[in-house]
């Protein structure tokens, strides 16, 4: 019970101080949208930065981030031992591609759909516009509650997605589906 409260409470930690860090953008210095956003974070250099940081706030000292080692690693280990041996060896073969894929620099996001031409482009461009700023005046409405609001934006979101397929072909309708279906099964990529 105590290694789940201390859990709970590092990802807290964690999730307070990426809070603070989007809230300390100032005024010109605020990006416009997600890709400048994640352009503007500082590089990680390793899987524990976020952790790094964590200690660094709480000024933990060396004995309590020895312990908090100790107590990932035996997390860790229980974790595994309730996996069946078919599990493990999809898992570590997720791993290892997840690993390559990184060392190739295929870890970022890529388009769903390649070969769109210019005008397609143009096109989903005003259409996500639009969503974005109905979405924002459907937020914004002060006589929905939150339940109407969320099934608005679902209907809105769902509306987008078919407009948008709408203006592919048929072989980048094809292609999307193959991309989403291979996305969703995880790690046959």
């Amino acid at each position: 019970m105590k290694k789940l409260l201390l859990l709970s409470i590092m990802g807290l930690g964690v999730l307070g101080l990426q809070a603070q860090d989007s809230t300390q953008l100032k005024g010109a210095d605020k990006p416009t949208g997600v890709r400048e956003q994640k352009l503007r974070r500082p590089a990680r250099t390793s899987a524990h930065a976020g952790m790094n940081r964590m200690d660094s706030v709480l000024q933990l000292t060396e004995a309590q981030k020895i312990k908090l080692k100790e107590l990932d690693e035996e997390y860790r280990q229980k974790r595994l031992a309730v996996y069946t041996p078919e599990q493990k060896a999809r898992l570590e073969q997720f791993q290892q591609s997840r690993k390559q894929r990184m060392k190739q620099g295929r870890h970022a996001k890529s388009p769903l759909v390649s070969n769109l031409t210019e005008e397609q482009k143009l096109r989903m461009q005003t259409l996500r516009k639009q969503q974005r700023e109905e979405a924002s005046l459907i937020k914004a409405n002060t006589a929905l509650s939150e339940a109407e609001k969320k099934t608005k934006l679902k209907a809105l979101q769902e509306a987008n997605r078919e407009n948008m397929r709408k203006i592919l072909t048929p072989e980048q309708q094809e292609q999307l589906n193959k991309r989403l279906k291979t996305h969703m099964d995880g790690p046959a990529r």
